[in-house]
């Protein structure tokens, strides 16, 4: 039997499909975790120019991009497609605070940070946190309303020339 029409030809579009939503998994999560470990980095960078140091150890550097996989990871588990609803938020929220707070105690990345130091952190943080709910849920949306819309004129328009021409054609 020919590869292209039977089983075999079956497993390989399973496998392919497979492939490829992982694929997009692997994509949308890594966008997030590069997006948060350049803004962790960021806080850790300005904390040690603070300190009166030039460099961040590569331990840092490894584990807050652990932490910030380990968190992308989650992320995508906790709301896919970026579907928020009040808990999948909170949950979200939650575990962005315990991975970061955990990872930043556990790790030392601001080892010596004062206490008002430590509050500016975690605002940051939940600055951030904001930030993100808000370009999914009113940023994108937005967009995509604007994206659908401009789709169906363009297709309205397409439909008007297309029936144009063939009364000029009849």
């Amino acid at each position: 039997m020919l590869p292209c029409c039977g089983d075999e030809f079956r497993k390989v579009c399973d496998f392919m499909n497979t492939y490829l939503k992982l694929y997009r998994w692997s994509m949308q999560m890594k966008q997030r975790m590069g997006l948060y470990t350049i803004a962790l980095l960021l806080c850790k960078i300005v904390w040690n120019w603070i300190e009166g140091l030039e460099s961040v150890k590569s331990i840092d550097i490894v584990t807050i991009w652990a932490a910030c996989l380990l968190f992308s990871m989650l992320e995508t588990a906790i709301l896919p497609k970026y579907e928020y609803s009040p808990v999948r938020t909170a949950c979200w929220a939650i575990t962005a605070n315990i991975i970061f707070g955990t990872g930043a105690l556990w790790a030392g990345w601001f080892r010596g940070i004062p206490i008002l130091g430590s509050v500016i952190l975690f605002g940051i943080l939940e600055l951030a946190l904001v930030m993100v709910w808000f370009g999914d849920n009113i940023a994108m949306k937005a967009d995509t309303a604007q994206l659908n819309r401009q789709l169906k004129d363009f297709q309205c328009r397409q439909k008007e020339k297309e029936d144009s021409t063939s009364r000029k054609n009849s």
